[in-house]
């Protein structure tokens, strides 16, 4: 039997995941800077050495960052959970765990379409799972709050988040020159969500306005 503290259980399970992963992404470059110093280097040259290292760790940060917090409005709207829900979780959490490794990758081998691969992938992997656990939610009412349901609106982001992952992995994979840069697709989400808002907020005033 599902209860509450089970749910509550989880979701701390979640969140000192992330927050470890997070706190794994910089414990490179904290090594780097002791070594740097052993080195007799400066901060200038310490970061002009380290350039694609820092760079990867904001990045997946902000990646990171972005992901947990569609996963927290996500679980906003859960009441309790189910075998499957626990078990997408699972495997969500082991998507941001396994992401600094990739992200230490990129910073130490030459850009290869095998790293673009593996760290966009990851990324592509993570937001496909929270979709499917947003699906699951929306889609049985034993696992969705009656005074807070899933929105489409909900729905809808996650899945256009994870096209454009997808789309970024192909882009980057094969085409070289871009490898990296193919994130900025993510870009894209923004203006098609804004879309869908007013779409819906046209909706929303449609049958009133006929009314009157």
């Amino acid at each position: 039997m599902q209860t509450t503290r089970g749910l509550d259980r989880l979701v701390f399970f979640t969140d000192a995941v992330t927050a470890i992963a997070i706190t794994l992404l910089v414990l490179p470059l904290v090594d780097s800077v002791t070594q740097a110093a052993h080195d007799g280097l400066s901060a200038e040259q310490f970061i002009g050495n380290n350039y694609a290292a820092i760079s990867g760790f904001a990045l997946s940060f902000v990646v990171i960052a972005r992901l947990w917090l569609a996963h927290h409005s996500t679980f906003e709207h859960v009441r309790s959970y189910s075998s499957p829900l626990l078990l997408l979780n699972l495997f969500w959490a082991f998507t941001v765990v396994v992401l600094p490794l990739p992200t230490e990758m990129v910073s130490q081998f030459r850009t290869s379409p095998l790293s673009v691969g593996v760290y966009i992938g990851t990324m592509a992997a993570s937001s496909l799972t929270l979709t499917a656990m947003t699906l699951l939610i929306r889609k049985h009412p034993r696992l969705e709050m009656e005074e807070n349901p899933m929105p489409g609106r909900e729905v809808f982001s996650n899945a256009v988040s994870t096209i454009g992952f997808f789309i970024a992995l192909i882009v980057g994979v094969l085409v070289p020159a871009v490898n990296f840069y193919a994130l900025l697709i993510i870009l894209l989400t923004v203006p098609l969500q804004r879309v869908y808002d007013r779409r819906s907020a046209a909706a929303r005033l449609a049958p009133a306005a006929q009314s009157s």
